[in-house]
């Protein structure tokens, strides 16, 4: 039987090949084992700024206007929550939603809003599928946010939109905005074609790792875990940790 429907993958998408690469434990523990593992600080910035920058794009709103999206969407996901890194996040959403309103100043009404793609990677038998930030007839754009601009477009992120330019066929841009600024990466036909191999080669390498394991335990037992690593929450590291340990049995 295929390796990906035997473990109950019906698709996989960029951020999960880009998991996979990045901590194989926690790949395991997400996909096999289905350990709820919510998205933390970073992840809520990112949509809330989104949110935000909808209602510029779309309704023409103000940034005061745009602000009450942000925080209606960053409560909706930290219901609450006020640790340090939570608070230093929220703090940063007005400057973030400047730089972000700024990155897009006099563009037009987009014509999708996290539009839905998907493509068929040779030799994986189940689809490829993301969503698109925003597009546009002739282009469309990605948006990251960040505390430190990168001086060159993100690898992965090159991967993420080469799928994206795929399945739409037009170019597509990485935009990063930090606090304090932004910066616009054009990515090329010859960056489209290395992130899409860098795609096919993550997603063989997870079919054959897939076909190899019986289980998410199996799974487990073929890596080495830093349970140090930003990747792991709390649950997810706990839920880790107690699969690896060896079966206990009565004398």
């Amino acid at each position: 039987m295929d390796p990906f429907l035997r473990h109950g993958i019906d698709h996989l998408s960029p951020s999960s090949l880009r998991l996979w690469r990045d901590n194989q434990a926690v790949w395991i523990g997400r996909y096999l084992m289905h350990v709820p593992d919510e998205a933390g600080a970073k992840a809520w910035r990112g949509s809330a700024v989104e949110a935000g920058l909808d209602q510029v794009l779309f309704l023409g709103a103000d940034h005061e206007l745009a602000m009450r999206a942000v925080k209606n969407a960053w409560d909706g996901r930290a219901q609450g929550l006020a640790d340090e890194e939570t608070l230093k996040e929220f703090e940063a959403l007005p400057a973030f939603l400047t730089q972000a309103i700024e990155a897009t100043k006099g563009k037009p009404i987009p014509l999708t809003r996290q539009g839905r793609i998907e493509i068929k990677l040779p030799g994986i038998s189940v689809p490829l599928r993301g969503f698109t930030d925003y597009r546009w007839p002739d282009y469309g754009l990605d948006l990251k946010t960040t505390h430190r601009i990168p001086s060159k477009a993100d690898p992965d992120h090159v991967a993420q939109v080469s799928a994206y330019m795929m399945d739409t066929g037009v170019p597509f841009s990485l935009v990063y905005c930090s606090t304090k600024r932004w910066s616009t990466f054009d990515v090329t036909p010859i960056m489209a074609a290395e992130g899409y191999d860098r795609l096919l080669d993550a997603a063989h390498a997870l079919r054959s790792f897939l076909d190899h394991a019986s289980d998410a335990r199996d799974a487990l037992s073929m890596v080495a875990p830093d349970y140090g690593d930003f990747f792991f929450s709390d649950a997810m590291r706990e839920a880790v940790r107690a699969a690896k340990r060896p079966i206990e049995t009565l004398p």
